[in-house]
């Protein structure tokens, strides 16, 4: 027995040995988990033998297990390294796909179908990802990471060119062409791509052709769009202010975006009009009614029975309608105006202005409310009667003018006010106001009506208004007038004086003190002329404690300074002068003669359907046109310039793309390309790939794009002793074991992945050679012990002889 019994003890000594053996030689093998052997001693006895004096027979090897301890992790260069840190295993799939693997060893390639795999051609799972990479763990497939992208691939729509276009190129007046350096001053190049993905060369030119002169403070470059050999035509653009809002302009050229809420936009046919061309600025104008040619202008024979007869008058009736204003004066009567001519007045230029201040001394005179009824009014210097025959508008009957033109020898009288919304009708001349002013009945040179449609005469001018300082007086209750406040001078359209309130005098609110003020303005006169003031108003403002005062007058030549105490915040004031508005004449745009309209966003000469009752029309650019200002900033467009589709070559699509040059300007400085991009993208050629410690796997690709392809999961084991091994460090599920759980790296109960490393062998080579001596002193030994046996055996066959 002891012959078997050293036998077992060999057998188990050269399991060790293998064992050991197998371990050493996995040294070098990533995820590989050392192997143990596990021995149990022989013993058996029956029912009547005696256990204490029984031998035992032996040593068997149980079972060989695996150790699944941590293993060192080792870097590599390889992105697709892949180690676990902690629990866990990487799930696989063999190439057939019939079976589930599991290993540690992350040594990762990838195929020919861009599927990651092992040496053995077993394919690492993954869980499917949404857009967060919240990793759907019920559907897991073989991990796959394309070389290039599919169906990625942008279209071009937008270009953004941002550039320095020097300020002191020279201006070209050549035809450009493209092949000619000489027709232009610069050029830029980039590439542009189409549905799919192909890229094609798109050359930019630019050509100076305008400085900036004080006409027209703009310097002007022309853009020429080429994509290959094809030519690319700019598209109509409309203007927009730097928010992107369209530009619509009005009858008195006055260009407002959409947002504004006074535009109303057209829709239909409009006809054209060009930003570039509203340059046709004018002054507006009242209106004037012009009297015939005088046959004579020599009054020095007639001028002495004028001052003793009644003939020696003319007479006729006036009547002036204005745009709204807050005062509205009422009819009153008489309805004429009668001026007693003087000796002086034998000069038509002497006659113009006595008559300009006796009708403005009339209508002055004319209260807003109620209406006055009686006989005339002598009003001063020379005698007066003053009606119109219809309401009248305050800034319309203040500032009426009358001028003699030598060259025409005709008098002319205007509205108090610039407009088209201004008039003026005179009638019912007598005899002398026909003969000695041309005032002919029922000529229609004396009757201007307003213009509702047409722009004619432009838009009302402005009075002249004066913002008083605030009061240091309390105006919240009455308030008083005494010696040292009672002091105003006074200028209004060139007539000065001084005035008094009366004093003490003690006024309810500030309001009715205003109204005294104002009252006290309006019956100012001239000493020298006879010019009366009226229309100036007085109101306070009882938000920030200040008098405005406002002439009723409008125009350049309105003016009006009022100085005082500063109990009225009126110690420091300045002259303040009106305005005399401007307005563009609008020129509709023609091309090879023919006048332009739009239809449905299209340049067309066809006018069908246009409307007459549009009042704001769409106001476009120059095609191709680039504008900046004296400072080098851009001026139009301010939004992208649009053109029209681009037919490739070859019969291979169309391209319809816009270029951005908001970013440009134009200094001193050489040409430069300051920014350049464009929104279209090819298919991308893989360039990184990044896996992160939780498994997710990013795919960055040569066209910007940035994909989430996966999420590579771990499996755990009830019991990992229990898996079967199959070789190259893989597993199999077994009974053992327990089927596999799937969960995310770094969740509970599973590891952490590593990217670019692998986890080493966890043998421990020392360990394993000592553990081999051990099982060579073991196999001598047992060796010994059978030769003894076997000598042992001899002596006792020997004994017989």
């Amino acid at each position: 027995m002891s012959f078997y019994t050293s036998l077992t003890g060999l057998n188990s000594a050269t399991a060790q040995l293998a064992v050991t053996s197998n371990n050493i030689a996995n040294v070098g093998t990533s995820g590989f988990k050392r192997s143990r052997a596990d021995f149990g001693d022989i013993f058996s006895t029956s029912p009547l033998q005696k256990s204490s004096s029984n031998i035992g027979q032996g040593v068997s090897l149980k079972q060989v297990s695996q150790e699944f301890s941590q293993g060192n992790i080792s870097t590599s260069g390889n992105s697709l390294d892949l180690a676990i840190t902690g629990d866990g295993f990487f799930p696989l799939k063999t190439p057939d796909g019939l079976q589930d693997t599991y290993t540690r060893n992350g040594s990762f390639t990838l195929n020919d179908q861009n599927n990651v795999v092992n040496s053995t051609g077993q394919r690492l799972m993954a869980a499917s990802v949404d857009s967060s990479g919240k990793a759907d763990l019920t559907n897991l497939n073989a991990l796959t990471i394309p070389s290039k992208t599919s169906g990625e691939a942008v279209e071009t729509t937008k270009i953004q060119l941002g550039l320095n276009l020097p300020a002191d190129s020279a201006v070209i007046t050549a035809d450009f062409d493209r092949t000619n350096a000489s027709t232009y001053n610069k050029s830029t190049a980039l590439t542009v791509y189409d549905s799919g993905g192909n890229g094609y060369l798109a050359t930019v030119y630019y050509a100076k052709t305008q400085n900036a002169t004080l006409d027209s403070p703009f310097s002007k470059w022309q853009t020429y769009f080429f994509v290959g050999d094809t030519e690319v035509k700019p598209a109509l653009q409309q203007a927009t202010d730097n928010l992107g809002s369209n530009y619509f302009v009005n009858k008195y050229g006055d260009v407002l975006p959409k947002s504004d809420p006074r535009v109303v936009p057209s829709s239909g046919t409009t006809e054209m009009y060009s930003l570039d061309q509203l340059t046709d600025t004018r002054s507006s104008s009242p209106a004037k009614a012009v009297a015939a040619t005088l046959a004579t202008t020599d009054y020095d024979a007639v001028s002495g029975s004028f001052k003793a007869a009644p003939s020696g008058t003319l007479k006729f009736s006036l009547n002036v309608d204005g745009a709204p204003a807050s005062n509205t004066a009422t009819p009153a009567t008489p309805k004429e105006i009668t001026y007693t001519l003087a000796a002086a007045d034998k000069d038509p230029q002497v006659l113009a202005r006595q008559l300009e201040i006796a009708i403005n001394n009339a209508m002055g005179a004319l209260p807003d409310t109620p209406a006055v009824a009686g006989t005339p009014a002598v009003v001063g210097p020379p005698a007066v009667a003053a009606i119109p025959g219809k309401p009248a508008i305050s800034n319309a009957r203040f500032g009426i003018t009358v001028s003699f033109d030598p060259d025409t020898a005709k008098f002319s009288i205007s509205s108090g006010t610039t407009g088209d919304g201004s008039s003026i009708s005179i009638s019912a001349p007598d005899a002398n106001a026909t003969k000695y002013l041309g005032l002919v009945n029922n000529a229609p040179n004396l009757t201007v009506a307003a213009s509702s449609t047409e722009a004619l005469r432009g838009k009302p001018s402005e009075p002249a208004v004066l913002r008083g300082e605030i009061m240091t007086i309390n105006t919240a209750k009455s308030v008083q007038v005494t010696s040292s406040n009672k002091d105003f001078f006074v200028s209004v359209d060139g007539t000065v004086k001084k005035i008094e309130l009366p004093f003490p005098t003690t006024y309810t609110n500030i309001e009715s003190f205003a109204k005294a003020l104002q009252d006290e303005i309006n019956t100012i006169t001239d000493p020298e002329t006879g010019r009366k003031v009226s229309g100036v108003t007085v109101a306070f403002d009882a938000k920030t404690k200040q008098l405005n005062f406002t002439t009723g007058t409008t125009g350049s030549n309105a003016s009006i300074q009022v100085t005082g105490s500063a109990d009225w915040g009126l110690a420091n004031t300045e002259m303040k002068f009106g305005t005399t508005t401007e307005w563009k004449k609008l020129a509709q745009f023609t091309e090879n003669g023919a006048l332009q309209f739009v239809k449905n966003g299209e340049q067309t000469e066809d006018a069908t359907g246009l409307s007459s009752k549009t009042e704001w029309w769409p106001v476009y650019l120059d095609r191709g046109e680039l504008s900046f200002d004296l400072t080098g900033k851009p001026v139009s467009p301010l939004t992208g310039m649009p053109f029209e589709t681009a037919f490739l070559q070859g019969g291979k699509g169309a391209l319809t793309m816009s270029i951005d040059f908001t970013k440009s300007t134009q200094y001193s400085s050489a040409f430069a390309v300051l920014s350049q991009s464009q929104d279209g993208a090819p298919e991308g050629d893989l360039m990184g790939l990044n896996i992160g410690p939780d498994g997710l796997v990013n795919a960055t690709y040569s066209n910007g794009s940035q994909v989430s392809l996966g999420k590579i999961v771990l499996a755990n084991f009830s019991s990992p002793s229990g898996l079967r091994q199959v070789g190259d460090a893989s597993y199999l599920a077994s009974a053992s074991s327990g089927s596999a759980k799937i969960g995310e790296a770094g969740s509970a109960g599973f590891g952490s992945i590593r990217a670019g490393a692998t986890e080493r062998a966890n043998v421990d080579l020392t360990q394993e050679l000592v553990d081999l001596i051990t099982a060579q002193r073991n196999f001598q030994a047992n060796a010994k012990a059978i030769e003894t046996s076997s000598t042992m055996t001899s002596a006792i066959i020997n004994i017989r002889s």
